[in-house]
């Protein structure tokens, strides 16, 4: 069958934000032998929109539309559809009442504009949103059926896996079972992962194999198609281990919405370490991620944000001719900011960070330049440089997911 992938949003056109949703749909499209023949980009728009619906769905056996389903006056795309395929809209029960229930619980007032969100067309399937409140459908007709999604990732992909894929095995007949197994590995450079499997990567079939690169860790996506569960549960897991025999050292956790940040605390209050942050550079950020992970307050009970050379003598202790000697951003400083952090609130562990956001230089040292103190449990303190590229943001950013790298490799592995 073939299938037609038009995104909406004029975010997308003006490249404010990144469309990873269809490309996440045309790679699972493609696994369940989906033909996906065109894919389209059209702003909030009525006109182009139905000029997008009108020429390609002729010869489409699914339209798949993304994106403008919230609750503003530019979301249309349910609206632009009820009008292309002359089927009038109508308020579903079930959703109404999921945002009914969202706004009494805020103890915000429901709009008109959000009753938009629980909007499908009249004889339509409503597919469930697991993430938000805005309901995508299906519609069946004896030429071209249409399907329309939420635009938001973290709406959409959860809507995708968990009721897209079986309402299309459902209507299309999809014997196949596709099921996916995803690792995750720490420690080791992409090219360096890349290169040790790179002949199972190479000759993949079924199963295939995808690398996922982030500024401190890999992923690999393992995806098997069988004519049942077993058979594919079993395809993935010797897939698996031939993966581990190369690689296993590096290995930290398997699951589809694995983040390594959430990983190291929560092992941190398995293992009961208590940690505390000093931080110069990115000013509370590393703190702000600590505690995202629910039950961050076991381990840290607090930490310092130190710009100042005065801050730093005065809350951490850091010597004067410390500072005068090595400079702030050096190895001896942030050794001192870790120690002095952790001797003060008494924890097993603590982080420092110093250096360069940029754009300008400092003390001789080009933006980017970041040096992280560790005061590990047996009362060694360690430092390491990192040059980073990149926006105050991303060097900042960068800082801290390293961090994180740096806590696992010393403290947990």
């Amino acid at each position: 069958m073939n299938a037609e992938i038009i995104s909406v949003g004029t975010e997308l056109l003006l490249g404010e934000i990144t469309d990873t949703n269809s490309a996440y749909l045309g790679q699972l499209f493609a696994k369940l032998g989906i033909n996906v023949f065109h894919k389209t980009t059209v702003g909030d728009n009525e006109f182009t929109m139905l000029r997008a619906l009108k020429s390609p769905s002729e010869q489409s056996d699914l339209v798949v539309m993304i994106g403008g389903l919230g609750p503003t006056e530019d979301d249309i795309t349910k609206q632009t559809l009820s009008k292309f395929l002359n089927v009038s809209l109508h308020l579903d029960q079930n959703a109404y009442k999921k945002i009914e229930n969202y706004f009494k619980k805020q103890h915000r007032p429901l709009t008109d504009n959000n009753k938009r969100q629980a909007l499908v067309l009249a004889g339509s399937e409503v597919i469930e949103n697991p993430n938000g409140l805005a309901v995508g459908l299906f519609f069946h007709t004896n030429g071209t059926d249409y399907m329309v999604l939420p635009g938001p990732p973290s709406e959409f992909n959860a809507m995708v896996d968990k009721n897209v894929v079986p309402l299309l095995g459902q209507h299309y007949g999809l014997e196949r079972t596709i099921k996916s197994k995803t690792l995750h590995f720490v420690g080791i450079g992409e090219a360096d992962l890349a290169t040790r499997i790179n002949d199972i990567v190479q000759n993949q079939d079924n199963p295939t194999v995808a690398l996922y690169f982030k500024p401190t860790d890999v992923t690999i996506r393992l995806t098997a198609k069988a004519s049942n569960s077993k058979e594919a549960e079993k395809q993935l897991e010797l897939l698996k281990l031939k993966i581990m025999e190369r690689v296993g050292d590096y290995f930290y956790a398997e699951g589809d919405h694995v983040s390594f940040t959430d990983f190291v605390v929560q092992e941190l209050i398995k293992k009961k370490i208590s940690i505390t942050a000093a931080e110069s550079l990115t000013a509370g950020k590393f703190q702000s991620t600590l505690v995202d992970t629910p039950g961050a307050s076991q381990i840290f009970n607090g930490g310092f944000v130190t710009y100042s050379n005065d801050v730093k003598r005065l809350l951490l202790g850091v010597e004067k001719e410390t500072l005068n000697n090595y400079g702030v951003v050096s190895s001896e400083v942030a050794k001192a900011m870790a120690s002095g952090a952790k001797n003060k609130l008494k924890t097993d562990i603590a982080i420092s960070f110093t250096g360069v956001a940029g754009p300008d230089s400092l003390e001789g040292h080009e933006a980017g330049t970041v040096w992280i103190g560790l005061a590990l449990r047996n009362g060694k303190v360690i430092a390491q440089k990192f040059n980073f590229q990149g926006s105050r943001e991303k060097v900042r950013h960068l800082a801290v997911q390293n961090a994180f790298r740096m806590i696992w490799n010393s403290e947990i592995k």
